[in-house]
């Protein structure tokens, strides 16, 4: 694949109405509920921006029995989180009108089964490609 085809897979999407969500997301703060269909798989949950996603996934990490792991992915998410912010300073300092945004965060995500029940969870941390979205409803199925 080219570098060209290559670097436009990896930038997201083009939908105008993705975009907006993901951006009031990442700049507001504002949670949506949503649902996903990624390449055939639904998934429901609360739209998040990445700090969210971050700080659930430290926070959920506090709760693992394994305090050594606990520790691990608590410093690793943390260290995610400082570039994040360091990026979207730098961004922000070049006056970029460039969209970066490559993922979707969700909280309380679900999945739905192919016979539209969902799957038993109590929901999860999930984070995706962008451009692995084919079709988004703002509600959720579950």
């Amino acid at each position: 694949m080219a570098n060209k085809e290559k670097e436009k897979e990896q930038a997201g999407t083009d939908d105008a109405i993705v975009l907006m969500f993901l951006n009031l997301v990442e700049e507001d703060g504002i949670e949506v509920e949503v649902t996903l269909s990624v390449r055939g798989t639904i998934v429901s949950g609360t739209l998040i921006g990445a700090n969210a996603y971050y700080e659930g996934i430290t926070e959920s990490s506090k709760k693992l029995t394994d305090t050594t792991m606990s520790k691990i992915i608590s410093k690793k998410f943390g260290d995610l989180k400082d570039a994040y912010a360091k990026q979207k300073q730098d961004e922000a300092d070049q006056e970029s009108d460039e969209n970066t945004l490559t993922f979707i965060h969700l909280k309380d995500a679900k999945y739905l089964s192919t016979s539209s029940q969902p799957i038993p969870s109590s929901g999860t941390w999930w984070r995706g490609r962008i451009s692995s979205i084919d079709g988004f409803s703002f509600d959720s199925l579950v």
